[in-house]
């Protein structure tokens, strides 16, 4: 089997924070913040749930899995030409950007939290999502406007990463039809 010729190059068009952080004011829509995520399977897939569930884009915090690594490329099914992405952000950064653009920050907590649907995703917010392995800081919890925690049965203590963004950017998509319908 032989490898495939490359058949161009092409750089990439990096998007910044507060480019970010903008649309999502201008769209009313959220933004999925990856805090830390490792695995560049649900990095990739949670880019795609972004444009699916129309959020106004994705910000991967320092320490988070390489936007450009093949295996996070391929699982975004070509959703990262289209969605506005900011690496290797600041956490600080970004509550900073959030708090000076009146963008509520939501941090997802295992206990604890608010049920997605009272939640504040109705229009712009940063949907914060930790690590596979840790979720988020204890520290960044508190640090965060409102905490949110998917209701689940049995003894299931977490979801992975993907599918816990994939529940909230699809409630807000919810939210945002609701409000536009009535």
């Amino acid at each position: 089997m032989a490898p495939q010729s490359v058949v161009a190059v092409a750089r990439a068009r990096p998007h910044d924070l507060p480019h970010v952080v903008a649309a999502a004011v201008a769209e009313g829509a959220p933004l999925l913040v990856l805090v830390g995520l490792q695995d560049p399977g649900n990095a990739g897939t949670l880019v795609r749930v972004a444009e699916a569930a129309g959020c106004a884009g994705v910000v991967l915090t320092e320490h988070s899995v390489d936007l450009f690594n093949p295996k996070t490329v391929r699982a975004t099914a070509g959703s990262l030409f289209r969605v506005p992405v900011a690496q290797d952000v600041p956490v600080d950064a970004l509550l900073s950007a959030c708090a000076a653009a009146a963008v509520p920050v939501v941090a997802t907590a295992a206990v604890d939290g608010t049920d997605p649907s009272d939640a504040p995703l109705g229009g712009a917010a940063a949907v914060l999502l930790g690590s596979e392995a840790h979720g988020l800081a204890d520290d960044l919890v508190v640090r965060a406007d409102a905490r949110v925690t998917i209701p689940m049965a049995g003894q299931v203590e977490s979801l992975n990463a993907a599918v816990a963004g994939a529940v909230l950017a699809f409630e807000a998509a919810r939210r945002r039809r609701t409000a536009s319908a009535g």
